[in-house]
């Protein structure tokens, strides 16, 4: 990997970062949507979502350690941690061609959901349906590293305050994210090599946060969002025509 890669991945996961801390959208989706057709891995871009996600998530989990509610995500891991085994898998496998057809689906399916049904789905916080849940975001969180969006439909259902949910889904990210992280490392998906370019997402991430920390409150994040779910809708078809 050289030096030009490592800069590019830093400045990818510099935007993606700093948009998941305007919008609270997420990182994954932002990276996986750009890196793959630069790294020409679909996995090493799942990878440093997973790591940069499972470092800023635990410190947010020790932060709010008190209100995370660790009973409501059980059944989420059940489901994700089998899903994330077996499409990690399956990663290791699958050609780029194929993976970019399956992401333009996701990606298609993802902005249908945020542009006209976000809201409005409401999941009852039972334990079959966290294992449902959790399995769809192993199974995104396994080949993109962006398995975000069933989880959030669950625990805003789940929760009894924001403040409870915010944190839960940290405590969730900082698990799943360390898990996935280690089925990465043995199916082969995190390589010395691969490594590098955590020079510089690591650094991107940092800025990001910092960026996101200063600008946010000056920002129209619903008009930023639109922008976004139009732009997975676009890559979406872009991918599978």
């Amino acid at each position: 990997m050289n030096i030009n890669t490592i800069i590019l991945i830093g400045a990818v996961y510099l935007i993606a970062t700093m948009i998941q801390r305007i919008c609270g959208f997420g990182m994954g989706i932002v990276a996986i949507m750009i890196l793959p057709y630069f790294t020409g891995s679909h996995a090493h871009t799942a990878a440093y979502t997973n790591i940069l996600s499972a470092v800023s998530a635990s410190i947010l989990t020790f932060r709010f350690r008190d209100k995370v509610q660790w009973r409501i995500i059980f059944p989420l891991f059940c489901g994700s941690f089998l899903a994330t085994f077996c499409t990690v898998r399956f990663l290791k496998d699958a050609s780029f061609t194929v993976m970019e057809k399956i992401l333009g689906f996701v990606l298609l399916l993802l902005s249908i959901y945020f542009l006209f049904l976000k809201g409005k789905i409401r999941v009852e916080p039972r334990p079959r349906n966290g294992l449902l849940c959790g399995a769809c975001g192993g199974f995104l969180n396994g080949l993109f590293g962006a398995g975000g969006p069933p989880v959030v439909i669950y625990l805003l259902g789940a929760t009894e305050s924001h403040a409870v949910y915010l944190a839960t889904i940290q405590g969730y990210f900082a698990v799943n994210n360390v898990y996935a992280t280690f089925i990465r490392l043995l199916n082969g998906q995190i390589t010395p090599d691969m490594l590098r370019g955590l020079m510089g997402a690591l650094p991107g991430m940092a800025l990001g946060m910092l960026l996101g920390d200063k600008i946010a409150p000056h920002l129209p994040d619903r008009t930023i969002l639109k922008g976004i779910y139009l732009l997975m809708a676009i890559s979406g078809l872009s991918m599978i025509l």
